[in-house]
């Protein structure tokens, strides 16, 4: 058992390190003599001071926040408890570009941005991270801990249970981990080494197949992930109602290791989600700027199925509407209107708010008719007058 566990973990890195070109070589003239560099770290100690000193983090009690963008400077390394690391939107870049000459050997940085050290109950949040190396936050022997608002070029990798992943946009490694929840984020890589991992309200745009080594849980009992390929190859699957979920389970296609040497691996998603997680994209049509003489006729699309549709008149209260609405008596003058979705999770989607004209209907026909008509009478009244003057004569 034991030699079938340290295979599997060789495996994991062989496959992992085939997605990426972090070595990409080439092999008729490299010299196969490979020297890692590494950029020089900041770490937050276990006692919570920061070192080396520097003005890229500012410390308020447990809160650690980015200042700037750290550009190919240096890597961080958190290895206190209870803290929370604010990117404030910033990046950490490590991704040293080039291949360089070390004493005769291929020199190359590999350095992931953000590493976690057997810590817990430590949240990250709200920071882009690139790097060269396939990881670019690695929870290192941590649990509980809480990546969030995230942005990564690779891949997270994590070695510890009880971890939550929300509301980011990164690849996922869960080495020997359990327990960790992956949720309401966008996730373009995928391998999952540990059991009992939870996967959903997920949207999965995988560049590769998968690749399981443990049972796992891709739906929370109810709603499950949305698959970028799942009506690709589940032409006819139907939604279920107006739930967004799709009415044929999606069996995950792995790739070919884990798929020979662990054929029973759960991997099925039993409540796909037919469109992709999230509030609907809701877009105005030719409204912006449009002037309309009397009435006027809204005209909207919305990325997916939706329990409720409405829109707002010149920041007045939401009027519902079951789709595109003509609408009649608005005052003449400018208007501003704005059109609101909901989803069957309860996410609303705003469009932009349209500003458009509306001007009285106008008058000239009526007017023309009216003269007209009056000519008409005027002209015959003279012709039966000279009719009736020439009889008396």
């Amino acid at each position: 058992m034991k030699r079938k566990v340290a295979t599997s973990y060789f495996i994991m890195a062989l496959l992992f390190s085939a997605l990426t070109n972090v070595m990409s070589v080439d092999y008729a003239t490299a010299n196969f003599m490979f020297a890692r560099l590494h950029l020089p770290e900041i770490t937050i100690n276990s006692n919570g001071t920061v070192t080396p000193e520097t003005g890229y983090i500012h410390r308020a009690g447990n809160v650690y926040t980015l200042t700037a963008n750290i550009t190919q400077k240096y890597s961080v390394q958190i290895e206190r408890s209870n803290i929370v690391f604010d990117g404030a939107g910033h990046t950490i870049d490590v991704a040293v570009p080039g291949i360089f000459d070390v004493d005769g050997c291929t020199g190359f940085y590999e350095d992931v941005g953000i590493t976690l050290s057997g810590v817990n109950n430590v949240n990250v949040k709200n920071v882009n991270v690139s790097s060269n190396n396939i990881y670019t936050i690695y929870l290192h022997g941590s649990s509980n801990c809480h990546i969030i608002g995230v942005t990564t070029n690779k891949l997270v990798r994590i070695s510890g249970s009880f971890n939550k992943i929300t509301e980011s946009n990164v690849g996922i490694a869960i080495f020997d981990g359990s327990n960790n929840l992956i949720t309401r984020s966008n996730i373009s890589d995928l391998l999952v080494g540990g059991p009992s991992n939870v996967f959903f309200k997920n949207n999965f745009y995988l560049t590769d197949y998968p690749a399981f080594f443990a049972d796992n849980f891709w739906d929370d009992g109810s709603v499950g992930n949305y698959w970028s390929n799942y009506t690709i190859k589940y032409p006819n699957a139907s939604e279920v109602g107006n739930t967004g979920i799709g009415d044929t389970p999606h069996v995950i296609q792995r790739e070919w290791y884990t798929t020979k040497e662990y054929p029973d691996v759960k991997n099925v998603d039993n409540y796909p989600l037919m469109y992709p997680w999230g509030a609907p994209a809701v877009a105005l049509l030719g409204m912006q700027n449009a002037t309309y003489s009397g009435d006027c006729f809204l005209n909207f699309t919305v990325s997916k199925s939706t329990v409720w549709l409405g829109y707002s008149l010149d920041g007045q209260g939401n009027v519902t509407v079951s789709g595109n609405v003509t609408l009649s008596g608005l005052s003449s003058g400018l208007h501003n209107l704005t059109v609101y979705a909901e989803d069957a999770f309860g996410y609303v989607g705003v469009s932009e708010t349209a500003s458009f004209i509306v001007t009285d209907p106008e008058l000239f026909p009526t007017t023309l008719i009216v003269t007209a008509s009056v000519a008409t009478v005027i002209v015959v009244g003279i012709g039966l007058l000279v009719y009736f003057k020439k009889r008396k004569h």
